[in-house]
């Protein structure tokens, strides 16, 4: 899919660009994501969620564990697994939900 079909969000912290989104209901999305600041504590409830650097630098806390995260870099969340992210960096995000829920809980 070309950018310029893609469905745009802004949020604190973060923004992107979905190429396949929840309401396409396909078991999965996938977004792009820059990251400017901060994305809040989540915990992922039946959704693994995979993010892959493709620039930039930060940090990705999984659970407890703080890791510096950089180009090229692969993080995976599983279901029952906490995360936040920051820094400046693009992420490519893919989620796969097998119900169609997506669901994470704010912390």
């Amino acid at each position: 899919m070309k950018i310029d079909k893609t469905k745009h969000f802004d949020q604190d912290g973060f923004s992107g660009d979905f190429y396949v989104s929840n309401e396409d209901k396909k078991g999965f999305n996938a977004l792009r994501v820059s990251v400017h600041g901060k994305h809040p504590r989540k915990k992922m409830i039946d959704t693994t969620r995979v993010y892959f650097v493709i620039d930039g630098e930060g940090t990705f806390t999984l659970n407890e564990t703080k890791h510096n995260a950089k180009k090229n870099d692969l993080f995976v969340v599983e279901p029952g697994n906490e995360y936040e992210y920051e820094g400046t960096m693009n992420l490519f995000e893919f989620n796969v939900s097998p119900n169609n829920s997506f669901k994470a809980e704010l912390l």
